[in-house]
């Protein structure tokens, strides 16, 4: 019962042409986001914890574990942290530039990881479907042609994501009083000014009658995101 669905943030470095996650390297990812606490109670707890959260992303770290992985130039090294996930039921928030390569590298990642949990009754045609909850910055898409484009990904890369979420939040990292516990996802507060102002300027591409438009199985939704102290 406590296997809740989460909300979990990733980062990483400024793109460079000359990364080598850019190149051939796996994508070099980061988070301040915490595990659920039953992997860390018992052996029993763990057990059944990693029935949930089937797939455990690697983490990567600045050597002097100081913020300087937001220049480009700057190295990251393995860690011994992973970052557990269950793909059908958490939300990955990607915070920070949108590049292409590093994104669809991330979702196939995904997809091969993919694996049905215990008790599920979906044989092999549930595995490989990856990702089902992506959240991005609304302000990756802020160019006139951001609604073209994310329309062209919706049908592509997103063609199998559930929910698709624009948040308000433009900073590459969370904030820096932030101690790594939970982020959430809250529908976007209409009286307020900077929605208002989202929702008659570049907010109208995203526009689809009298919703949002489409981007993978549904219409997307837009909201805040908060980071809060705790499990």
């Amino acid at each position: 019962m406590s296997f809740l669905p989460r909300t979990v943030e990733l980062h990483t470095r400024r793109s460079h042409y000359a990364s080598d996650d850019q190149l051939r390297g796996t994508p070099k990812w980061q988070s301040e986001s915490r595990n659920s606490a039953a992997l860390s109670v018992n052996a029993e707890a763990r057990a059944a914890a990693l029935e949930c959260y089937t797939v455990a992303l690697p983490l990567f770290a600045a050597p002097s574990r100081t913020p300087t992985f937001e220049r480009p130039g700057d190295l990251l090294q393995a860690s011994d942290r992973v970052l557990y996930l269950n793909l059908e039921q958490d939300t990955v928030v990607l915070l920070g530039d949108l590049q292409y390569t590093r994104l669809t590298r991330l979702l196939d990642w995904f997809r091969n990881m993919d694996r049905p949990t215990r008790g599920r009754n979906a044989g092999a045609a549930a595995r490989g479907k990856g990702l089902r909850r992506l959240a991005l910055s609304v302000a990756l898409w802020a160019p006139e042609v951001g609604a073209a484009t994310l329309k062209a990904f919706a049908r592509t890369v997103f063609a199998d994501i559930e929910e698709f979420v624009l948040f308000m939040y433009s900073e590459r990292l969370p904030p820096s009083g932030w101690m790594g516990g939970s982020c959430v996802l809250e529908e976007a507060a209409a009286d307020t000014d900077y929605y208002r102002r989202f929702l008659i300027s570049r907010g109208r591409q995203f526009r689809m009658g009298d919703g949002w438009m489409v981007v993978g199985k549904r219409p997307m939704k837009v909201a805040d995101i908060c980071f809060r102290d705790g499990w």
